[in-house]
């Protein structure tokens, strides 16, 4: 019962989020990473309180299911979008910004959590740091199309992205 009720918590507030970030018109997909910081075991799961966001890291860990098929859904909507005549005309466009686009969030995201290890090494060990970068590697393209997709962007460079 207390993981329907986390879950039902998460999809609560994600959409709230998502209704008041409208007025700053930032994507649904930075409210939704907001919302899922606020509702951690960092904020507001350190209170304790059973229901009320996620208390402890095993509590996020029940639901990996759910998010390797949120991951999945994220992946097929990539892959439907991609259309091989497409990576024929934009061609080493395309696998240059790839490339650039992989390696600079490895990059980002590793400078940042290797100053979380060394501002808070009990937190986070330096192989979580690094195995973290490796992650928004592969995450990366789900923000991006999500953006595109929320805001019916088209033209040149949005068609030079998706690829």
């Amino acid at each position: 019962m207390g993981t329907l009720l986390s879950v039902s918590i998460a999809l609560l507030a994600g959409l709230l989020m998502t209704r008041a970030f409208k007025p700053l018109k930032l994507p649904s997909v930075t409210a939704y990473l907001i919302a899922g910081v606020l509702i951690g075991p960092y904020c507001v799961g350190a209170l304790g309180i059973e229901g009320l966001g996620f208390n402890s890291h095993e509590a996020v860990n029940k639901l990996t299911l759910i998010s390797e098929v949120a991951l999945g859904f994220i992946a097929f909507s990539i892959g439907n979008e991609f259309v091989v005549s497409d990576l024929k005309k934009t061609g080493k466009q395309a696998v240059v910004i790839a490339i650039f686009e992989a390696l600079s969030a490895t990059v980002l995201v590793d400078i940042a959590l290797i100053a979380v290890h060394i501002a808070m090494p009990d937190k986070l060990t330096l192989p979580q740091a690094i195995t973290l970068a490796a992650i928004a590697t592969a995450t990366a393209p789900a923000a991006t199309l999500m953006v595109v997709r929320q805001y019916k962007a088209k033209g040149k460079l949005t068609k030079l992205l998706l690829p």
